[in-house]
């Protein structure tokens, strides 16, 4: 009797149970997306009651992930730009050397021409004034004393008469003739006499002078090789 009065009495404590408890009660509140879930009875559940099945989770290994892309190698830039920037510092050298060379020569060449053009107005200058320049009577005496004379010397001339002769300066000369010297940018001019006189001494009669342009001196050329 007393068993039949407490079957009743577990089946609606059971019951009560059921309706009251959660359907879901060892379900997780929130599965992640890398798990997978199946469907099991709740063990809570009375025998011969079927409800609505809770479902489960049931972890699974995650997919691997795709590995990166391989870098792209690096482009060694800094060597380049080192290479680039050593050769722009070469070339500037160079440049600045070529253009200190070429102002050496311009600075040589302009040293050159000018003392040229120093040393023709010079010329130009000394020539004007010797031309300028009156002719003294000391430019005379100057001139006779840089004569060399030879000793007087006898010969017979054509007409049979025995005359006297001189040497000057490499020259052969009798009375009346006339001896041309330069001295001194001065064209001298005298006549010779006396040599067949009494006494025969000889006289050096002054006829003419002149001024003369003096020869330009020419410097010898530098031939190849030497310093």
């Amino acid at each position: 009797m007393k068993r039949i009065i407490l079957l009743p009495l577990l089946c609606a404590v059971w019951g009560a149970i059921a309706d009251t408890a959660p359907t879901n009660a060892v379900a997780v509140a929130s599965v992640p997306t890398n798990f997978v879930t199946k469907a099991v009875r709740n063990p809570f559940w009375p025998i011969g009651y079927t409800g609505e099945w809770t479902r489960i989770s049931a972890e699974v290994r995650p997919k691997p992930k795709p590995k990166p892309p391989a870098p792209k190698p690096k482009v060694e830039t800094k060597k380049v730009e080192n290479d680039a920037q050593i050769a722009a510092q070469k070339a500037a050298k160079e440049a600045a050397a070529a253009a200190a060379i070429a102002e050496k020569a311009a600075k040589e060449a302009a040293a050159k021409a000018k003392a040229a053009a120093e040393k023709a107005a010079a010329e130009k200058a000394a020539e004007e004034a010797a031309r300028r320049r009156e002719i003294t009577a000391e430019d005379w005496r100057k001139a006779q004393r840089a004569l060399k004379f030879g000793n007087p010397a006898l010969f017979k001339a054509e007409d049979g008469t025995v005359r006297s002769s001189i040497n000057i300066n490499g020259n052969i000369y009798v009375d009346g003739d006339l001896m041309s010297f330069t001295h001194d940018g001065i064209r001298f001019t005298w006549r010779i006499q006396g040599l067949d006189g009494k006494d025969k001494k000889l006289k050096l009669k002054r006829v003419q002078s002149r001024l003369v342009e003096q020869p330009k001196k020419t410097e010898p050329k530098k031939t190849g090789g030497g310093k």
